[in-house]
């Protein structure tokens, strides 16, 4: 049975070589749109987010005692195992994370590199069926609710049901490898902190 996850990531910036992830979710499906799971995390340490806290509403003191990226690199690969891969606008995600575990991996001494998704990108698929490039135009031109907008959790659940949409639209097959993740990736921790309820 095929599983997509989609994930997302909010970040400081939007260079992925210096700016930092400090948000990150993932939606597992299955391709009938079937909910497998949801995993979400803020990520420490707290930075300046002076830059865009008005695009994702994160408060510098809610990454206080947030993982660190290196302490979640487990868990993301453990939730991607087995998975299509997903992401709107992929390469965005995709070198945030690609710059996200380089770091991680150099830190501890292991001389790969960093993780190299190949995720579907919904955007591309979403321009060939010509319909809205930005999640949120697209979701209200196929039906789809988008509430709490940049927040990676609900931007991921809403690009779960995108992608069902546009499968369904242009009858297309995704043929994106399943991820298999590296051997020396961190064990998976456990650890999350979530955004404090509104």
């Amino acid at each position: 049975m095929t599983i997509f996850s989609c994930f997302d990531v909010e970040t400081t910036g939007l260079n992925a070589k210096n700016d930092h992830v400090i948000e990150i979710a993932i939606v597992k499906v299955t391709a009938d749109g079937e909910l497998v799971d949801e995993w979400t995390s803020l990520v420490g340490p707290p930075r300046d987010l002076s830059r865009t806290e008005h695009i994702h509403n994160i408060k510098k003191e809610w990454l206080t005692n947030a993982p660190n990226f290196s302490q979640i690199t487990g868990d993301i690969c453990e939730k991607l195992y087995g998975s299509i891969p997903v992401a709107h606008n992929a390469k965005f995600d995709c070198d945030f994370i690609y710059e996200e575990t380089k770091k991680v991996f150099s830190m501890n001494g292991l001389k790969i590199d960093g993780l190299k998704l190949d995720a579907f990108d919904t955007l591309s698929l979403a321009k060939s069926l010509r319909l809205p490039r930005k999640l949120v135009e697209l979701t209200d031109a196929l039906g789809i609710q988008l509430s709490n907008a940049h927040e990676a959790l609900a931007d991921t659940r809403a690009l779960a049901k995108v992608l069902i949409k546009l499968l369904e639209l242009s009858k297309n097959q995704v043929d994106s490898p399943v991820f298999q993740p590296l051997p020396l990736v961190p064990e998976s921790t456990g650890l999350f902190k979530h955004r404090p309820s509104s």
